[in-house]
């Protein structure tokens, strides 16, 4: 289930535009409300979006930053997995929420068109926490 949210989340990267179009980003925001996940999950997945977006921003220059950055998505992405199933998240629906935090989080921190859901300091303490 892990590869599988990593996967759909790297897939979700590759595409065109993220929040490109307002009618996207609500889309995404209706996907990810109508999915009633625990506030653990909504932070493990937007953190873990965060992370992936930090990391492909990164210079070559600063590949450990990058690396650690990946590490911080997978922890996340896989504390997540077992909640989004918990909260009813179906398999075959894991790729489409992936993409709908990609597509939150590439607003928030990318276009700056909303203040973004979770603070760097959140995230981190989500990644380090066990």
């Amino acid at each position: 289930m892990r590869r599988i949210l990593i996967a759909a989340t790297l897939l979700a990267f590759a595409a065109p535009a993220f929040a490109d179009d307002a009618s996207d980003l609500a889309a995404a925001k209706t996907m990810i409300t109508g999915a009633k996940l625990s506030p653990a999950a909504d932070l493990n997945m937007w953190c873990g979006a965060a992370f992936t977006l930090f990391s492909s921003a990164t210079k070559e220059s600063d590949a450990e930053k990058s690396k650690a950055a990946d590490a911080n998505a997978s922890i996340l992405f896989g504390k997540a997995s077992p909640l989004l199933t918990a909260d009813g998240v179906k398999a075959e629906n894991m790729g489409a929420i992936s993409t709908a935090y990609m597509t939150l989080a590439a607003s928030q921190l990318i276009a700056n068109a909303e203040t973004p859901a979770h603070t760097q300091e959140e995230c981190q303490a989500a990644a380090t926490a066990k």
